[in-house]
């Protein structure tokens, strides 16, 4: 998978994190693709297939720019890659917060244009 994140033809540079434990699964996946959720501070696309254990990495408060791969705490098939741009409704007015914990795989610094995406907008990672 190449490090870009694909809006609307549109490519922004993502710096992976290799220092991650996850990063080699994530990267080795053909490329991932969804729908984005635009809710305060955070854009996020479900994936579904997206399986990955978490390793102990996992946390739940994360910086503005920081890329995340989440797990849903309730659907056992439910997985999602996030995109912190700011404070979200889970956070405490300082630092993005996740609804549950999540990790982080790399970072983007085109933090307005990840504000900008509109929900239901085709995202693309790859």
């Amino acid at each position: 998978m190449n490090n870009i994140l694909i809006i609307e033809g549109k490519p922004i540079e993502i710096d992976w994190d290799f220092e991650c434990g996850i990063i080699q699964s994530i990267i080795k996946s053909e490329s991932l693709e969804g729908t984005a959720n635009n809710i305060q501070g955070e854009v996020f696309f479900y994936q579904f297939e997206l399986d990955i254990p978490f390793n102990g990495e996992e946390r739940e408060v994360f910086n503005v720019g920081d890329i995340v791969y989440w797990r849903s705490p309730k659907d056992s098939n439910k997985f999602g890659i996030l995109f912190m741009y700011g404070n979200t409704e889970y956070g405490d007015g300082t630092k993005p917060r996740s609804s549950s914990p999540g990790i982080k795989i790399g970072s983007i610094k085109e933090i307005d244009r990840i504000a900008a995406i509109a929900t239901g907008k085709k995202l693309k990672l790859g």
